[in-house]
């Protein structure tokens, strides 16, 4: 039933989507981009979910998403839904560990400055990333 293998999906260029059977696709962008598409039914509507660059998700963990994804809307759920209730942002996350140490610092006023130099210098680049998403070139 699986059609793709690690191998093709590194070895394909040419712009398109190439199905790996069960909805789940391969899209290659005009520039070369490979990103996995499932192709769902949510609430009697067809969807088209992104499940991440072929670059960081492996064929076999799009296939795992995909299996969860069709499994949600199967029991009447929306899988962009529950995609976005599991994503915590850069922001969010910052704001979070400032709650849990505040008293770790020496001061409130340390408190503050913490949080204020991250507003500053990396919310602006990194406040509505995904955390998992976060890189070392992009802490750079």
């Amino acid at each position: 039933m699986n059609r793709l293998t690690a191998k093709t999906v590194k070895s394909l260029k040419d712009p398109g989507l190439f199905g790996d059977g069960t909805a789940l696709y391969l899209r290659i962008s005009p520039k070369g981009g490979k990103s996995w598409i499932l192709r769902t039914v949510v609430h009697g509507r067809r969807r088209d979910i992104g499940l991440g660059s072929a670059g960081l998700v492996s064929l076999a963990e799009a296939r795992e998403l995909a299996i969860d994804y069709r499994r949600i809307a199967r029991n009447g759920g929306d899988p962009l839904a529950e995609k976005r209730r599991k994503t915590v942002r850069f922001s969010d996350a910052m704001k979070t560990v400032q709650e849990n140490h505040r008293g770790a610092w020496s001061s409130e006023k340390h408190a503050e400055k913490w949080i204020a130099s991250l507003q500053r210098y990396a919310e602006p680049t990194l406040g509505d990333m995904p955390l998992e998403k976060i890189g070392i070139s992009d802490v750079l």
